[in-house]
Order: C-alpha cells, then sequence, then structure tokens
C-alpha cells in the first residue's frame, strides 16, 4: 500500500477564505490533480498483480475498453463510454478486490493506411513540407433575382508565398474568363473565413458556372474546383421558383486536406510530412494518447499496454495463434462470398474500414427480369436486341399478384449490355452488378467496374412501356410513374403489388381519377384494367380475415395518397409482418404454403428458369476511407462462419442465461443481432495489421484481430512492460519475439502440455504467466458503445465461445452499451465550436469535472448529454468541499463532542448510511448517474440541513461530521478521484483513498420519514406565510395544527377507499366517488360533514396516487408533536416576520380556527395566521 503524507500542495486561495473566481476555482483544481497525478505515477497506484503466495485475496475485477484508434486525438465520446468502465475498477477496488483497468492503442486496418496514403498523394500534388492548396469551391451565399452572392474557403497553405488577390472565372456555353479580381481579405461569417463576391450584372435565366482562382506573391496560382451550374431565382418567386425573399446557404468548407488535419493537431510543418510513413503513426500516436488518459486520471495499468499489427511480434504471434484456432476448429472457410468492396482500395470495407456506413451491411434482393415488349418506346427502337426491365424485390413470392411496374419519371437510368440481351436499371446498381458478375451472365470478368452502356434513358421516356413480367396474372402490364422511388436503392425500378403493398396500392389508387392520368400523359388502359388487386396472401389482422392486406389496411389507417408517408409506414410495418411471417398463399403454385416459405421456393424457380437473378445492394451509403463510395461484391476471401447453428445456439444460450447486460433493451439487442451476424470477411488485401498465417497473401482485417485480445492482456506485462508499446523493446522477464509460438498460448490459455523444445522461455516465467492467465480470467466486464454490438462485442462472445470451446466459464461474464453523448443537447462539431478533445475537456474543465459531468450525462441505450452547467458546477462545489474539510480540521476541536444525541444528529447518521447503501447499489449496477445523486447532490444536501437546523456550525458533532467528510471523500473517489485523494489526506488518512473500502451502514426508514415529514412541515410553514404576509394587516402569528389520530368520519372514509382501491388491482373504481356523496349517501356522519366528505376521499385517492399505500396509514410510527417541538425554534426561524408560532393539536377544545383543525391529519399539519 502507497505511504500517506501530507495533503497536495495548492494555490494560497484555497484556503484563504476570499471569494474566488471560476478560473481561480479551476486551477485549484487543475494543480491537485498534476501533484496527485504524479503521485499516483511514482507510487505504481495502478499496478495491479495477482496475490503472492499465502497473500489476502479478496476477488478480482477484470474490465476492458475497446482500444481506440490511433489515427487522431481522444475525444468527449471516447472518454463518456470509457469511463463507464474505469468507474467499475474504481468501484469495485473500494469493494477490496484486485481491480484492474489495462488499455491498449488499435493500429489494424485502413485508417491509418489510408490517411498516409492520402497525406502522400497531397505532397505530391502540392508539394512539401508546406504545400499550395487551391481555395475551395464558389458557393451560393445570397441569391435574388438582381444578385448573386458567392463565398469560398480561402486556401489553408500557400507554400511559402502570401495570397495577393482572387480572380473569379465565369462561365455560361463559352470559355473561361475572368469576370471580376478581389483582394485577399476574407471576411468572417460564423467565425470562420470566406472570399466573398458578389454578383450584379448576371442574366436572367441563364446557367453559369464559376471557378475561383488564388493569385500568389511569386506569380503562380491555382484555380479551384468549378462549382454547380447556379441561375438567378426568377422574380417574385425566389430560388428554383419554390418561394420569395433571399436564400442564405453558407458555404461549407467541404473535407478537410489530411495535411490539414495533422496542421489542426498542432503538428509542425516538418514534422507533417514524415507521416507519409504509415509507422510514424504508431510511433506518435500512442504515447500522446496515453499521456491524455493519465491526464484524465485513468486508472489504467499501463504495463499491459500495446499496439496492434504486426510491428508487434508478440501481438502478430497472439493474432496468428487464434486464427489457427480458428481454422482448426473449422470456423474459417474460403471463397467467394457477397461482400462490401471498395474499388479503389481493391478489398473488402468492413465497418472499422469505414469514413461513412459503420454498421451497414448488404441487401439480398431477387432481381426480375421484365421483358420490354412491342409497341417499344421510341428511345429504345433502336437497341437492336431484347430489352428488359430489371426490378429489385425482397418478395420473389408475391409477382403472382403484380399489375405494374413503377419508374421515377425523372430519374437517370442506363441501358446497358448483358450477353445478348439489354438491361435497363440505375447506373449504380449496374456497377454494383459489375462486381458481382451480373452484367455478362456467369462468365467470370479478368476485372471489376467496367461498365457497356449503351445509352441513357430518362425515367419518363419509358413511361407506359408494354411489359412481359414474369409469373403476373396478366399478359401484360405497363410502367408508371411512382415519384417515392430512392434511386440509391435497388435498381430504381420496382414491382408492383398493390394486393400485398400498401405503397403500391395508394400509389395505385392515386392514378384511378382521370385528372391524375392527365397529369401524368397516362393513357386510361395502361392503368384502368389494373385497377383491382389480385389476391395472393391470406391472412388475418386484429382478428380480421383478409386477402388484400394492404387495401384493409390503407382503409383502416385513412391513407388517402402516397403523400401520407407516415401512414404509409405503419401500413407497411404491419403488411410485411403480418403477411410474411403469419400468411398463408392463396393463389399461384404454391398456394396453400406459408409465405415465408414460399418466398424461398418462387426465388430459387425464377431463378432456375432464367426469369431472375440474386442481387446484393449495400443497404445505404457506405464511403471507404480511402473516399470511395463503396459496393456488393463477389470476392475470393476467408471469412469466419458466424450464424453457423451450433456456434450460434451456445452464444444465444450464454447471452440469455449468463451474460450480464445491465438492460433489458442491451440484452434484446445482443439476441437479435447473434442471429443477424452472418458470414464475416475477415481477409484484406493492404493496410495494416497480421497476415493470415496460412495465406500470407491476406491480411487480418481490423475487427477480426480485436476479439479475445482481453486475453492478451493478462501476459502483456511479460511482453512489453514500461514504455514498450511496439514490444520491440527488451521485454521485462526476458522473452524474445521468437519464442512465443502456438505452443506458449496453448499451454498458457488451453492447458495444454509443453516442453523446453517449444519454446526457449524460462519454465518459471510461463508459469507465473498461466498463473496470471487463470487468475484473470474471464473478463469481468467489457463497456463499448452501443454501436459495437452488432459487430465487435458480438463477434468477441462468438470468438470466446469457439477459442475457450466448451468452457463458457471463460466467456465474458458482462458487457455494458452506452448511447453517444452530445454537448449541452447538440451533436459535437468542430465547426459549431462543441468538439472537444480530451485534452481541451481536461483543460476547461479541469480532469474532476469531465469526469463528473460524463457520470452525470446519462447511463442508458439513449444518447447522453455532456452538460457543461454540470462539469462548471462541479468545479465549484469540489473546491467548496476542500475548503470545508480543511476548515473542519482546523475547528474540529470547537465541535461538540458529547456523546448526548439531538434528533438531527440521529437523523445526519441515518441518512450518512442510507444514501451511502444506495450509491453503493447503484455504483454496482453502474446507474452513475443515480449513484452521484445519492453520494453527491443529496449528500451535500443532508449536509447542508443539518446545518441549517443546528444554526451555529459549532454546534455540530465532531465524530459525524468527520464521518460524512470519509464517506463522501471514498465514494466520490470512483468519480472524482483527484479532489477526494487531497480530501484523503487533508483528513490524516495514510495511503491512497482507492485502497480505502467503501461505505456502509445501517438505516432505519422511520427516522427517514421523520426527516421527510420536518421537511415538509417547513415548506409548508414557507409557502403559507409568504402567501399571508401579502395581505393586509401583515400576521405576526402562526398557529400549526396536528393530529395524532383521524376522527371516525375520515377513518370509515380511508377503509372505504382501502377496500376498493384493494379489490380493484391498485386502482379506484369510478363507483368509488358515490359513497361520499352529499345528496345520495344514507351514512350519517357523511352526511352531516356535507361536502368535506367527498373533498377529504378526493385528497386521500391523490395522495395513494403520490405515495402509494402509504396514504392509507392511520397513524405515524413516531411522536410527530414531539418532533415539532424539538425544532419549534428552527421552524419559527424560517417564517419571518413571523413572531410567534403556536402548536395545537387538532382535538383541543377551543381551538382559534376549527376549519384548520379539522383539515389536519397524521403527517400533514394544518396552519393558519393572523395579527395580533
Amino acid at each position: 500500500m502507497q505511504q500517506g503524507g501530507p495533503p497536495m500542495k495548492v494555490p494560497p486561495a484555497a484556503s484563504a477564505g476570499k471569494s474566488l473566481t471560476f478560473c481561480e476555482k479551476r486551477a485549484i483544481l487543475t494543480e491537485i490533480e498534476k501533484q496527485v497525478q504524479q503521485k499516483w505515477e511514482d507510487s505504481k497506484a495502478f499496478d495491479i498483480d495477482p496475490p503472492k503466495e499465502g497473500e489476502e485475496d479478496n476477488g478480482k475485477f477484470l474490465a476492458t475498453f475497446p482500444y481506440p484508434y490511433m489515427n487522431g486525438s481522444l475525444h468527449l465520446g471516447h472518454a463518456f463510454s470509457m469511463l463507464k468502465a474505469e468507474f467499475a475498477v474504481r468501484y469495485h477496488r473500494l469493494q477490496g478486490k484486485r481491480a484492474v483497468f489495462p488499455f491498449a492503442f488499435h493500429c489494424t486496418g485502413m485508417p491509418i493506411q489510408a490517411a498516409a496514403n492520402k497525406l502522400k498523394r497531397e505532397c505530391k500534388k502540392y508539394g512539401s513540407p508546406i504545400p499550395n492548396f487551391p481555395c475551395g469551391t464558389p458557393k451560393t451565399f445570397q441569391i435574388t433575382s438582381e444578385k448573386l452572392t458567392l463565398s469560398w474557403v480561402p486556401p489553408t497553405a500557400t507554400g511559402t508565398t502570401e495570397v495577393t488577390g482572387y480572380d473569379l472565372l465565369i462561365k455560361t456555353d463559352k470559355d473561361w474568363s475572368v469576370h471580376m479580381s478581389l483582394k485577399p481579405e476574407a471576411t468572417i461569417i460564423d467565425g470562420k473565413n470566406y472570399i466573398v463576391a458578389e454578383l450584379t450584372d448576371l442574366e436572367p435565366k441563364v446557367k453559369y458556372t464559376f471557378k475561383a482562382v488564388t493569385k500568389l506573391a511569386d506569380g503562380s496560382t491555382t484555380e479551384s474546383k468549378p462549382s454547380e451550374q447556379i441561375t438567378l431565382a426568377q422574380p417574385g418567386k425566389g430560388v428554383n421558383g419554390r418561394k420569395k425573399g433571399k436564400v442564405k446557404i453558407l458555404a461549407k468548407t467541404g473535407a478537410l486536406h489530411q495535411w490539414d488535419i495533422m496542421k489542426g493537431m498542432g503538428m509542425s510543418t516538418e514534422e507533417i510530412v514524415k507521416f507519409t510513413d504509415t509507422n510514424k503513426w504508431l510511433e506518435y500516436f500512442p504515447p500522446q494518447r496515453m499521456s491524455e488518459l493519465k491526464k484524465l486520471g485513468t486508472c489504467a495499468d499501463f504495463r499491459r499496454a500495446f499496439i496492434t499489427t504486426d510491428v508487434n511480434p508478440f501481438y502478430d504471434s497472439f493474432v496468428r495463434w487464434q486464427f489457427n484456432k480458428l481454422k482448426e476448429g473449422q470456423f474459417l472457410d474460403f471463397g467467394k462470398r457477397p461482400t462490401v468492396y471498395s474499388e479503389l482500395d481493391q478489398q473488402a470495407c468492413m465497418d472499422h474500414d469505414r469514413a461513412e456506413g459503420e454498421g451497414v451491411g448488404l441487401t439480398e434482393y431477387v432481381c426480375i427480369k421484365v421483358k420490354v415488349v412491342e409497341p417499344l418506346p421510341e428511345v429504345l427502337k433502336d437497341i437492336g436486341k431484347p430489352v428488359y426491365l430489371l426490378c429489385a424485390t425482397l418478395r420473389p413470392e408475391t409477382m403472382i399478384g403484380q399489375s405494374n411496374c413503377w419508374i421515377l419519371p425523372e430519374g437517370e437510368y442506363g441501358v446497358f449490355h448483358r450477353d445478348d440481351i439489354a438491361v435497363v436499371c440505375t447506373q449504380r446498381s449496374a456497377r454494383n452488378m459489375t462486381f458481382q458478375r451480373l452484367d455478362k451472365g456467369d462468365e467470370i470478368k479478368d476485372y471489376f467496374g467496367k461498365l457497356e452502356k449503351i445509352k441513357d434513358v430518362k425515367g419518363k421516356e419509358l413511361m407506359g412501356a408494354t411489359l412481359e413480367a414474369p409469373r403476373a396474372p396478366h399478359k401484360t402490364v405497363h410502367l408508371l410513374p411512382l415519384l417515392t422511388i430512392k434511386m440509391n436503392m435497388g435498381t430504381g425500378i420496382v414491382t408492383s403489388v398493390p394486393a400485398d403493398s400498401p405503397d403500391d396500392y395508394a400509389a395505385l389508387m392515386d392514378l384511378k381519377t382521370p385528372e391524375k392520368r392527365k397529369f401524368h400523359g397516362l393513357e386510361d388502359s395502361w392503368v384502368v384494367p389494373y385497377l383491382d388487386p389480385v389476391p395472393l396472401i391470406d391472412v388475418t389482422i386484429e382478428g380480421v380475415p383478409t386477402t388484400k392486406c394492404a387495401e384493409y389496411l390503407c382503409n383502416k389507417l385513412g391513407v388517402k395518397s402516397q403523400k401520407d408517408s407516415e401512414k404509409l409506414q405503419e401500413a407497411h410495418d404491419v403488411a410485411y409482418k403480418m403477411s410474411f411471417y403469419h400468411g398463408v398463399m392463396s393463389a399461384g403454385p404454391y398456394k396453400g404454403q406459408p409465405v415465408a416459405d414460399a418466398k424461398v421456393s418462387a426465388k430459387d424457380s425464377m431463378i432456375a428458369a432464367n426469369e431472375a437473378f440474386v442481387y446484393h445492394d449495400p443497404a445505404g451509403h457506405i464511403v471507404s476511407r480511402s473516399g470511395d463510395e463503396c459496393v456488393a461484391a463477389l470476392i475470393d476471401q476467408w471469412y469466419i462462419k458466424y450464424g453457423k447453428d451450433d456456434w450460434k445456439k451456445e452464444v444465444e444460450a450464454h447471452i440469455k442465461d449468463t451474460l450480464v447486460t445491465f438492460k433489458d433493451a442491451t440484452k434484446e439487442q445482443f439476441v437479435e443481432k447473434v442471429n443477424w451476424l452472418k458470414e464475416w470477411a475477415c481477409s484484406r488485401s493492404f493496410g495494416l495489421g497480421s497476415k493470415i498465417p496460412w495465406d500470407e497473401q491476406f491480411l487480418i482485417e481490423s475487427l477480426s484481430d480485436s476479439t479475445i485480445y482481453m486475453a492478451y492482456y493478462t501476459l502483456a506485462k511479460f511482453f512489453h512492460g514500461e514504455s514498450n508499446l511496439t514490444g520491440l523493446e527488451k521485454s521485462p522477464y526476458g522473452i524474445k519475439p521468437e519464442d512465443v509460438n502456438d505452443a506458449v498460448f496453448d499451454h498458457i490459455f488451453l492447458n495444454k502440455e509443453i516442453t523446453a523444445a517449444d519454446s526457449s522461455i524460462d519454465q518459471n516465467v510461463l508459469k507465473e504467466m498461466k498463473r496470471e492467465f487463470e487468475y484473470w480470467y474471464p473478463m469481468d466486464l467489457r463497456v463499448s458503445g452501443k454501436d459495437l454490438i452488432p459487430n465487435h462485442l458480438t463477434m468477441s462472445l462468438y470468438n470466446h465461445a469457439a477459442i475457450w470451446k466448451g468452457r463458457p466459464e471463460m466467456w465474458p461474464r458482462a458487457m455494458y452499451a452506452n448511447g453517444w453523448v452530445s454537448v449541452d443537447n447538440e451533436k459535437m462539431s468542430k465547426s459549431k465550436g462543441n468538439f472537444f478533445s480530451l485534452e481541451r475537456a481536461c483543460g476547461e474543465f479541469s480532469a474532476d469535472g469531465t469526469r463528473f459531468s460524463c457520470a452525470y450525462a446519462g447511463d442508458s441505450l439513449e444518447d447522453a448529454n455532456f452538460e457543461i452547467p454540470t462539469a462548471n458546477n462541479a468545479i465549484k462545489k469540489l473546491v467548496q468541499l476542500l475548503d470545508f474539510t480543511t476548515q473542519f480540521v482546523s475547528e474540529k476541536d470547537k465541535l461538540r463532542s458529547s456523546s448526548e444525541n439531538l434528533f438531527i444528529d440521529t437523523w445526519f447518521d441515518n441518512e450518512i448510511n442510507r444514501l451511502a447503501t444506495e450509491a453503493n447499489e447503484f455504483f454496482k449496477t453502474m446507474h452513475y448517474k443515480e449513484a452521484l445523486r445519492c453520494a453527491w447532490f443529496e449528500f451535500l444536501g443532508i449536509k447542508d440541513t443539518y446545518y441549517d437546523i443546528l444554526g451555529n456550525p459549532l454546534k455540530a458533532k465532531r465524530d459525524l461530521v468527520e464521518k460524512w467528510i470519509n464517506f463522501i471523500t471514498v465514494m466520490m473517489s470512483v468519480v472524482t478521484p483527484h479532489t477526494c485523494e487531497q480530501l484523503w489526506s487533508i483528513m490524516g488518512h495514510t495511503g491512497t483513498v482507492m485502497d480505502a473500502k467503501f461505505p456502509t451502514g445501517v438505516s432505519d426508514p422511520v427516522i427517514t420519514d421523520k426527516g421527510v415529514y420536518l421537511e415538509k412541515v417547513k415548506k409548508t410553514l414557507i409557502d403559507n406565510s409568504i402567501k399571508a404576509c401579502k395581505k393586509k394587516p401583515v400576521p405576526n402569528t402562526c398557529n400549526l395544527y396536528l393530529a395524532t389520530k383521524y376522527p371516525d368520519w375520515k377513518l370509515k372514509v380511508i377503509s372505504i377507499l382501502k377496500d376498493d382501491y384493494k379489490s380493484n388491482d391498485a386502482t379506484f373504481s369510478k363507483a368509488v366517488m358515490k359513497h361520499f356523496d352529499a345528496k345520495t349517501t344514507t351514512d350519517a356522519d357523511f352526511k352531516s360533514k356535507g361536502a368535506q366528505v367527498g373533498k377529504f376521499a378526493s385528497v386521500i385517492k391523490s395522495q395513494v396516487t403520490a405515495e402509494g399505500t402509504k396514504a392509507f396509514e392511520l397513524t405515524l410510527p413516531y411522536d410527530e408533536v414531539s418532533l415539532v417541538k424539538e425544532h419549534q425554534g428552527y421552524l419559527l426561524s424560517k417564517i419571518q416576520p413571523i413572531t410567534t408560532l403556536n402548536l395545537f393539536l387538532s382535538s383541543d377544545e377551543g381551538v382559534p380556527d376549527v376549519n384548520s383543525a379539522d383539515n389536519a391529519a397524521p403527517g400533514r399539519p394544518t396552519v393558519a395566521f393572523c395579527a395580533k
């Protein structure tokens, strides 16, 4: 244990008693933090090892957090999630356990490689070490019918020369020409620099394009990219004829150059160019991030820290061993599989390889080949071979109910070659198909991405085309307009099944009116014969059987047209769920089959008949780290067979029966995702990482090398130790990389025998390594953002079940997921100025202030909110606590020390114990916001109440105040450890607060109730005195009426209400109040009291709603009269200018105010004011 010492030295103002500014208070905390962190560093406070032989052991706790990626700074989002695990480690250490929090740094995959490549391209194109970048593209800032204002971003770097000005180039249908010249001075808009140009001499209805030329002092120039075409607004209509007035569109900065990003991190120009080498990233960022974590006070055992990739020979050996085990267990396979693919990188692009679209997978469509027949649309007459529309559907079994096909009138489509036919689809889907080898039938192409386009066509040019739709009930159908088609999904052409699809039904019904058909230029014969939906599925919805569920739901929900998007979405969701999962085919070759079975049969049959083929499409927009939009491709790859039945069942059982997830919603997501996760491409062609041991042309991708590395943490101190993240320095145990092989890991992790011939590692060291792993494993807690549930967290469970097959006791015990964090209810954004790196947060809010606000931000799967005022208030309150504690130590001999106990002493002690017990439970279950309520907000509150009632701080009982300080110090050390370490020293304790025991105590709920009662009486007096003192004459006397029991008639009311409540499952019946109606009741007591009875019953009902059955209690478990008498003077002091407070029992004869006395009840006194 660390030896004690004097408190940290802090600026004198901390205890000088003068009023401090906020900055001075923050400076006090940051100075304490520096000194405490040094104390921890010197004492190796976070280096936690298993017990030695004979040493006491109260259990262990291993918590981990996904190692962050090393291509930039850590930010508040990292801190928010990471601190959940760190708080847990600190809490479990206070339970007497050996609690360890290892940390590492992730470098595998594409992010670093892509950034280094991008920087290399920039240096080559624009020069180095200081590049000469062009300025931003001109964008519309303001536009009217008379004037256009453009703005663009100045260049971020111009080599070694200065900007002397700008030329704005303009182009219509002629060549570029200089339209105007501008000075180099920028205009500040929303805190950013822009060059602004006003143009008042443009012609209306003319399409203009602009470029900005940067002129430099050395005579050279650079050109921006050209703008989009811009036309002046029409007079009176505004932009695009939509609305009057000016339109303001702030020019965005756009994507930053990689050089700008590095410069923004504070790097020198000479240093930036070194980052074209990926190794520089691995050398530079991990130590920087470690420093940031230490500044936050992270209790990480950095002896166990490391970086990933094959640069680290020890971790490389571990990952290769893991994959050898997966291969031995037949959890891997090789072959062509549909995968998200980056054309630029020429390899698979999985979640952590992406700049956009993490978590987005592929959608499998059945692509129906719908033939266009005579009479051909004019635009297709010159094709020279049969033309087919490609319609992507998820429901091939419903093709027997087709009434038409849909196309987007203004959509841009293409006609493409496919063997001896031509196909029509979007350019995007055609590109996708080439990567799935679908553009030439089954022919295998030598390379991807080549499109053989015949021509471009607009959707409206194909409108009304006559079609032969496979399996349709009509010989021919027609191509009709649908305005809601999304061109970034499927093929941009869809089939229409109005009996089953609410969207199709609503769109077809829109065309029922002649006016609509005329508006779209449609002939009646294309629509009218097909308006009656063809029944195809029997399904019962809400007890109503139907064969046309779309029509039923649209009518039920009141869908009037295809513009009723919200109602249609609801109808769509219900129709799909009920039809697909509960429907039975009522027509066609699969009549009588469940719809889910018919789907498979229809798909197989249509593919076999060459009427359709399988087409995969990204389910959303996916952009690789290299910047290209990804496609779905069929590629040769190694993949992990997630979803394999027996494997999946084991993992699912572990999730349901064993895994602690803290929230039901988290468990539900795990169950869903373990069934959703399927074959996962785990191999890459380039990037950073470890090679697949038996096929070294491939690298292991970044999610697949990160699933069981928590086990590696247990051994990392043997390989790495202090300041040896790469493992290239000398091992603290003399272990050489070449000594670490599969046999070593088999022995340590899987209990297999090992001989001296298998490895040169000293046998005693091997024994210690094995003991280390067996002590720490399994992992007790894994914490992550909710975005990793579908991939990393679920994969971790799968891989633990594979490597430690049949040994569920080695699988993770608990996984905690949280939402993302915003700042003051706004998403973090550099453009808004609310993006907080970890370093900035610690600078602005101190480490403890940052930690406090992260703890208070929220603990659910919903997004959390880091509140800046909360962080700032924490700083103020922590300094106040330091001052209070310092003052206590200096004056404690003056405080009361007698054995005599006032009620307020008993109450204070009781509340200390109660809140500590509640806080303990909330910390245990990782409800940190609630833990703060108990351990901080209410804990401060009870101290303030104690001192307030005593009136004189020197009347406080010394041992109780000391107990209160010790309790809050230990409890809050979980969240604000620096301040609490200082408090621990101020109180004269030795060692570190981290080795204290979390405080507990026994509390009496009756004493708590007495305190609540006293506070309620005080509030009643204050609220009523404020009202009374507004009247004339101003009262000077308050009469407080107390009741120790209810009169008989009230007892009767309560009894009736209680019986009714009990017999109606904890609710009141509507008829119960009839008992108390003075006009109809036959009860003599109730008749004599008249309206009072109903009023009293209503009061009791409302109290039951607020307090539960406690409101039915007839007496209090304590003497409220004595309690009020003991604090009569205190209560009077709260209602000045009242000078007299009289106490009366409601049962007393001759009370001054009979009505007030009658209204008093046990625990609910009444008051009356008068002037005497």
